[in-house]
């Protein structure tokens, strides 16, 4: 995928927001079927806790997932990519069940999306996501992370509501706005994960 062959061009590279970091753009249609592939993150964790160190398994979530990546050839270039949200989310619901039964207490979800503007039917759309995993992710610490810039108002309205989640994580560095935001109203009994590390830093 991403270095190409002879018969097939590598993916698109692209910048992971306005980090030197980058990742492979996946490309998608309305005939995409998406299977549990790949255990890493369970296997992961597992290998973690056998060594007596208990971890936050990570996944890109399924919002971002799709909203980055783009249609692939043949595609219409309008293709609406979270028309996808209800065949990806079996998946991530597998995922949850294989992380829930070996041990883990917490899972975060990294959002970044979040932090660009985004229009109503986008952050219902978010919304609905999360409203659709709220039983699978019962028991479970759920945390969903922001990062690279302020969060907009409807789209901080719209994540601390989130009955299903009980941390939320937002970049302080770049974040100003998003610190008003908090300290105008913050929903009661959740966790605040204050990402004061400029992670851009690599000396940090």
């Amino acid at each position: 995928m991403a270095r190409g062959n002879a018969s097939a061009p590598a993916m698109e590279m692209t910048k992971w927001f306005d980090t030197n970091y980058h990742f492979i753009v996946p490309e998608l249609g309305p005939d995409v079927k998406f299977t549990y592939a790949s255990h890493k993150a369970v296997n992961e964790y597992k290998e973690a806790k056998a060594l007596g160190v208990d971890t936050v398994p990570v996944l890109v979530g399924p919002f971002t997932f799709l909203s980055l990546s783009k249609p692939a050839k043949g595609v219409e270039k309008t293709f609406p990519k979270l028309s996808l949200l209800d065949k990806i989310l079996p998946v991530y619901k597998e995922v949850i069940a294989d992380l829930k039964a070996a041990g883990a207490s917490a899972i975060q979800f990294d959002e970044p999306v979040l932090v660009m503007d985004l229009e109503s039917h986008q952050l219902e759309a978010f919304a609905n996501a999360y409203s659709e995993l709220e039983s699978s992710l019962a028991g479970l610490h759920v945390i969903i992370e922001t990062y690279f810039a302020d969060v907009p108002q409807e789209a901080y309205k719209t994540l601390t509501s989130l009955n299903a989640v009980s941390g939320f994580g937002f970049d302080l560095v770049r974040g100003a706005k998003t610190l008003d935001l908090i300290k105008g109203g913050f929903p009661a009994g959740k966790f605040l994960y204050a990402g004061v590390v400029d992670g851009r830093n690599i000396w940090a």
